[in-house]
């Protein structure tokens, strides 16, 4: 009969395995390792990103930074996620392997710049990385580009809401059983016993939790661009 200690060592298994597949992964956001030279920006092109427009997020950069004036060598690439940002597109900016913290209003707390959806909040995000755009170029582009707009859905979660529900579900599953374990009513439905029942309620919600993504064609790093 499965046991609580069974569980606990294959979800250090299944932790173990999920973060090498984190670290070898090309989508990770450390497989595009900063140069260390100018100023590197890097559009996550990460799944969620790329349901609230990351494709067009990088042309729009590419485009105001080309225009822009800095001190430095400018180059303009993709990377994967750059955490739960809630969101997107999210960027990540460094100047000589520093990164660059977000310092506009409301976003003080991000290292990563979030929700550049706009010509004005790209050029704001280069100036704060010492990139200046002329007010002229500016202009003209959020007039020659079209509105960056997210294709998720009503039930698609960015990824901070998709981390909180499923800690919620985990929690919500983990107490009674838990509570079932302590009191040696382990297995048992309606006093009745099931073997192994409850580990597989506990394989199915888990699985069932990885769907919680999104529901955009745009969802993957092979995206087109």
């Amino acid at each position: 009969t499965f046991r609580p200690t069974m569980l606990c060592r294959s979800s250090q298994l299944i932790s173990t395995c999920a973060l090498l597949l984190f670290l070898i992964s090309p989508a990770n956001a450390l497989s595009s390792v900063p140069s260390n030279k100018g100023t590197e920006i890097r559009i996550c092109h990460d799944r969620d990103c790329l349901t609230d427009g990351a494709v067009e997020a990088k042309k729009l950069v590419e485009t105001l930074a080309k225009s822009g004036q800095s001190k430095s060598p400018v180059t303009v690439s993709t990377c994967g996620c750059l955490g739960p940002c809630g969101k997107g597109p999210s960027v990540d900016i460094r100047i000589d392997g520093v990164r660059v913290k977000d310092s506009r209003v409301g976003q003080s707390n991000y290292y990563c710049f979030r929700k550049i959806n706009s010509a004005e909040a790209a050029a704001d995000m280069l100036k704060t990385a010492g990139i200046v755009v002329p007010e002229k170029v500016a202009e003209k582009t959020a007039l020659d580009t079209e509105p960056i707009m997210s294709t998720r859905k009503f039930w698609d979660f960015d990824r901070t809401t998709r981390i909180a529900l499923q800690r919620l579900l985990y929690a919500t599953v983990a107490l009674p059983i838990i509570d079932a374990d302590q009191n040696g009513t382990w297995d048992q439905i309606n006093g009745v016993v099931y073997p192994n029942s409850y580990a597989a309620i506990i394989v199915l919600v888990f699985i069932g939790s990885q769907f919680m993504g999104t529901g955009s064609r745009a969802n993957s790093m092979g995206a087109q661009e």
